[in-house]
């Protein structure tokens, strides 16, 4: 059986140091720089098995037999092991899954044998193709082959988004075969493949927003939108998907068309855009000076001598460090700068002796030298020292502490310990998040969140591990839905309990069920509709859209004398999957398509009962159909 999400947010936070510390950093290099955030970690699912791999579609895995399976980030969705192949490179969150093993590469139509899945098993794009390659959270492009390329000098790139002319390898290996492709763009937004849009093997294709900019053969450059509305004539297009039309006076204009603002041509004109601002230029008595200007058309910097780059509102020019107004934060100069991808509030800067962190300010956290001793991971944002041959890695905050391990992601580093298990340690404060399991994976989902897969002996735990910041938020967002609930139930007339730590809300199953039955009796049914009606106009809400991914149907059985988890698994079961069929297809003045998806059971039989005061078992409570639901990752 599955187990699912639990919407508690109760975080269970180590604050023990790990023993053995080394004391390795020079504090002179540091200066009272502070992170104003903490990482916090919280159980939210498990997986019944302990070889699943996690990739950027989610999950996938390989039985006995040499099967693949698929499964979402959680773990909630199982494909089930049906697929002779996997293949998550460049994938985004989506899986390519081959259904047909390719034994004979010489057999087109067997290549063009792989379909797009998410990692619930939803085919993405209608049909089968050879490749895909995703250009935007709007496009994808398909790949079929056309013929086999014996001459791989006719070979551009292998399919990828830094080069995308679509003649492709059929696998990473010396005895790859070549294949030429023709490919077409997929719509997301529009179910559809772009219209009057076909490319062959030697053209390419990249999107912009909105905007798909394709070049043939010969180099001419074709710009239209999903729709197949050609680009407005005489218009620069920029990476967001807005662009600029210059005739006596500029003008931008956002991606659907509409006016942002316009420019002096005498003035400062945009060339280019970056994290929400657009970098503009000057001409003036033989020389060119560069500013900042925002979406309103204001110039918001200090003008620049030499050309600039922004990196997540902070500016670089001629190697040296300023805000987004154009105000020097640091000293030094610098040839390259990371940002971070976590908490989007510390820079790397590196140049040929350190790699220096920083935050807006320019206050440091940590300067790490270049040499054989000291290295820095930029997209890791993690510090480390070899002593004895032995690499430490050590917390920003906190300079001067050392934790053995390593690196899994931005932010947090693996313990490694000598009786076969490893712990998760925050390198912000030090602090242990996850501990005592054999192995771990991660898998970031946005600037905020990260799943760990923590495996022990036949399975995976999942955990969520977020900053102490957007954990306040979200746990007060929740609370306050909890409590509009509270209202929509007593306004419905019903009694329902709500438990506003752990999210779980019961009805009594006396009120849906006679005796020992899982057949919704009709003052049941009566009591759905008003459940449903009070439940739809809270959760479902446009002030919390997007806040719930889905919501649990969960059966419960009183553990009476006599009575076994078996043997009341089938009547939990049952119970929890008619409460959801009759709430998805029959409510009255409810999208039923909609919630269809939202919506799953799942049986307890007597394993989660309620407890009194005295700390004895409430037979009456424990029987009950709860809802719970589940907290989406891109709150």
């Amino acid at each position: 059986m599955k187990k699912y999400i639990s919407l508690s947010l109760v975080i269970v936070m180590t604050l023990t140091m790990f023993a053995g510390c080394d004391k390795t950093v020079n504090k002179e290099n540091v200066k009272n720089a502070d992170i104003n955030e903490y990482l916090v970690a919280e159980k939210v699912g498990n997986i019944d098995r302990e070889d699943v791999v996690a990739s950027e579609g989610g999950l996938y895995y390989k039985d006995s037999n040499g099967l693949y399976g698929v499964m979402s980030y959680e773990g909630l969705y199982d494909t089930g092991a049906v697929y002779e192949d996997v293949n998550t490179i460049e994938m985004g969150k989506y899986f390519q899954v081959y259904k047909k093993a390719i034994t004979d590469k010489t057999d087109i139509s067997t290549v063009n044998s792989s379909v797009l899945i998410d990692g619930n098993g939803n085919q993405i794009i209608p049909g089968s193709y050879a490749a895909f390659d995703i250009l935007s959270d709007r496009y994808i492009v398909v790949v079929t082959a056309s013929d086999i390329s014996f001459s791989e000098s006719q070979t551009v790139a292998t399919l990828s988004k830094t080069n995308c002319c679509y003649s492709f390898c059929n696998e990473f290996s010396d005895n790859a075969t070549w294949y030429k492709g023709i490919w077409r763009v997929y719509d997301l937004e529009n179910k559809a493949f772009v219209p009057n849009l076909l490319g062959t093997y030697d053209t390419t294709v990249w999107a912009y927003g909105q905007w798909i900019k394709y070049y043939d053969s010969d180099g001419n450059a074709t710009i239209l939108n999903g729709d197949g509305e050609d680009f407005p004539e005489k218009a620069d297009l920029f990476s967001d998907g807005s662009y600029a039309v210059e005739s006596r006076t500029g003008m931008v204009y956002d991606p659907s068309g509409e006016l942002l603002f316009e420019y002096d041509l005498s003035g400062y004109v945009p060339y280019s855009v970056s994290d929400g601002y657009y970098i503009c230029s000057k001409y003036s008595n033989g020389a060119s000076t560069y500013a900042v200007m925002n979406q309103n058309g204001e110039v918001i910097s200090s003008e620049f001598d030499t050309s600039i780059s922004i990196y997540n509102g902070i500016i670089k020019s001629d190697e040296k460090i300023y805000d987004i107004y154009g105000n020097p934060i640091i000293d030094g100069t610098y040839t390259s700068v990371y940002y971070d991808n976590m908490f989007e509030q510390s820079w790397v800067l590196c140049n040929d002796d350190y790699y220096t962190m920083i935050d807006k300010t320019g206050s440091v956290f940590l300067s790490v030298p270049k040499d054989d001793d000291y290295s820095f991971s930029p997209t890791a944002f993690t510090a480390s020292k070899k002593i004895d041959g032995v690499t430490y890695f050590y917390s920003h905050k906190d300079a001067d502490y050392t934790i053995r391990g390593y690196s899994l992601a931005p932010w947090i580093v693996e313990s490694v310990s000598t009786n076969g298990v490893s712990d998760v340690i925050d390198t912000m404060t030090g602090n242990t998040l996850i501990e005592g399991y054999k192995d771990y994976s991660t898998l970031s989902k946005n600037s905020f969140a990260y799943y760990v897969y923590a495996e022990y002996e036949g399975g995976t735990d999942v955990y969520l591990v977020v900053s102490s910041a957007q954990l306040e938020e979200v746990t007060a967002k929740k609370t306050e839905m909890l409590n509009e609930l509270i209202t929509a139930f007593d306004n419905e007339g019903l009694n329902v309990s709500v438990n506003l730590e752990s999210g779980e809300i019961s009805l009594d199953t006396s009120v849906l069920f006679g005796g020992d039955s899982s057949d919704l009796t009709a003052d049941g049914k009566t009591f759905l509709d008003k459940f449903m009606r009070a439940y739809i106009s809270v959760v479902y809400s446009e002030k919390y859209s997007g806040f719930i991914s889905k919501t649990m149907v969960e059966g419960h059985t009183a553990p009476v004398t006599g009575s076994t988890y078996e043997s009341g698994m089938q009547l939990s079961e049952e119970r929890a999957e008619n409460v959801r069929s009759y709430c998805v297809s029959t409510i009255t003045d409810s999208d039923s398509a909609k919630l269809g998806d939202t919506f799953e059971a799942i049986g307890y039989s007597n394993s989660q009962p309620i407890y009194d005061s005295d700390g004895n078992v409430n037979m009456t409570a424990s029987r009950r159909v709860s809802f719970r639901f589940m907290l989406s990752i891109e709150f």
